[in-house]
């Protein structure tokens, strides 16, 4: 109950945490917030199996955007660039 189903590292201080869950709303905090408390600095995503527009939430103080696979696969290759 204290783990993130992916990580990916950004540079040295950034790492981006991702959560696959069905449906986003009963995603559990306390997975990620252990993670945040040993690397601060990243992105945070709840990646849920539906296209369709994404949209941002803020829980126990983190940012979080709740994607779809297409949109988060999208946002990485423009991260690339």
């Amino acid at each position: 109950m204290r783990e993130v189903d992916f990580f990916i590292p950004r540079d040295r201080d950034a790492v981006d945490a991702i959560e696959c869950k069905w449906p986003p709303a009963v995603f559990e905090m306390r997975g990620l917030a252990a993670f945040r408390e040993n690397y601060p600095k990243g992105k945070n995503y709840v990646v849920r199996p539906l296209n369709g527009p994404g949209y941002e939430r803020t829980q126990a103080g983190l940012r979080i955007s709740v994607v779809s696979p297409k949109k988060l696969r999208l946002g990485f290759r423009s991260a690339k660039t």
